[in-house]
């Protein structure tokens, strides 16, 4: 497990600071959480696979807004009332509640326009769609579909228990109401190799990957961090953010979770950009364009800075959790360190001593010296 540390600095003094967990393919262990929306895209398998399965006309634009965290545009309210007219599905029994939309502009002009907010602007609302759709085809009551006890959310948990090779697996309660399973992000990521090959799941799990490739405005919206990545790669990715800080990128065979720990969007979402210029799915101008809205205020004035380089280093002899073996890009240890700083005394001796020799101190600065 890898980890890193944002930090937002204003006129030299460091303001805020946000620590990211990172876990990847190549990390031997991972860490405990909720991914919350970011499991979206395997949580909606079970209705695609039962799509495919009775030959059912269906296409990306609809598989994209089941899978949405979406932000309430007149692009995504209108998808979710096109989807449930089609399948015959009333959008008002949705267990979803009514919501702002996230996107201000179309706030903006339901204020405006004295229009309601209505349940079709919760930015659950196309996953709640696709439950509907899958009780339909199963013949299930649609009441009380939101509980972990339902025949329905029991499918999705026995999907699960084979996708991430779990038992038992704990559950909380999401914001719209669904059970939102707690797992380890290593059995998160090591899914996506499990799906390409799983001859039950596998083609509907490319037609969700390549929903999110052709619509990816659908799946979150205007000026939201996976979706402005996904539109300024070069390559294919499908790429989840969660709340509470989630974010989960994969390209079918490098799969990454990413996790604020304090919870922050903004930590998530600046570590997003940080890994995705990491590793070329963007160019430094994305990178800048988007960290100018956190840097400058709307007078245009910059005013702040944000800092990204410190890591945790597991090897290192002060390492502990939460807070040793915090290094600098340059190998200087953060003041916080877990451990006392070790230092290295130089005694320059020439000739007799005679008590007036020079002593210098320094501290021995990067893990591997330590």
């Amino acid at each position: 497990m890898d980890s890193f540390k944002i930090i937002l600095s204003r006129n030299g003094i460091d303001e805020s600071f946000h620590n990211i967990e990172l876990v990847d393919n190549k990390s031997n262990k991972g860490f405990d959480y909720f991914p919350r929306s970011a499991i979206k895209p395997f949580q909606l398998l079970p209705l695609v696979a039962e799509i495919k399965k009775r030959e059912l006309e269906i296409d990306y634009s609809e598989i994209a807004i089941f899978c949405a965290s979406h932000s309430g545009e007149l692009i995504h309210t209108d998808k979710v009332e096109q989807t449930a007219k089609k399948y015959s599905l009333n959008y008002e029994d949705i267990f979803c509640e009514r919501q702002i939309p996230f996107n201000a502009d179309s706030y903006k002009n339901l204020v405006e326009n004295k229009n309601p907010f209505t349940k079709l602007h919760n930015n659950c609302s196309g996953k709640h769609i696709g439950m509907l759709l899958l009780c339909q085809l199963l013949d299930f009551d649609i009441n009380g579909y939101e509980n972990l006890q339902h025949p329905l959310q029991q499918i999705i948990n026995k999907f699960y228990e084979e996708l991430f090779e779990l038992d038992n697996i704990f559950y909380g309660v999401d914001g719209c109401g669904l059970p939102a399973p707690y797992l380890n992000s290593l059995n998160f990521i090591n899914s996506v190799s499990k799906l390409n090959e799983w001859d039950a799941y596998r083609d509907s799990w490319m037609d969700v990957f390549n929903s999110f490739i052709a619509f990816p405005k659908l799946t979150a919206g205007t000026g939201r961090v996976d979706t402005i990545l996904m539109e300024k790669s070069d390559q294919d990715l499908l790429i989840k953010a969660g709340a509470e800080g989630s974010m989960f990128f994969t390209d079918l065979t490098n799969s990454t979770v990413l996790k604020c720990v304090d919870g922050s969007k903004r930590g998530v979402e600046v570590a997003s950009m940080y890994y995705s210029l990491s590793q070329g799915f963007i160019d430094e101008s994305v990178y800048e364009e988007f960290t100018y809205g956190l840097t400058h205020n709307n007078q245009n004035t910059k005013v702040s800075n944000t800092w990204i380089g410190l890591r945790q280093y597991t090897g290192a002899a002060d390492y502990s959790e939460p807070s040793g073996g915090w290094y600098w890009d340059d190998g200087t240890p953060m003041d916080n360190s877990a451990s006392k700083l070790k230092y290295q005394i130089t005694i320059a001796l020439n000739g007799v001593p005679d008590g007036d020799e020079l002593v210098s101190v320094n501290p021995v600065t990067g893990p591997a010296s330590i």
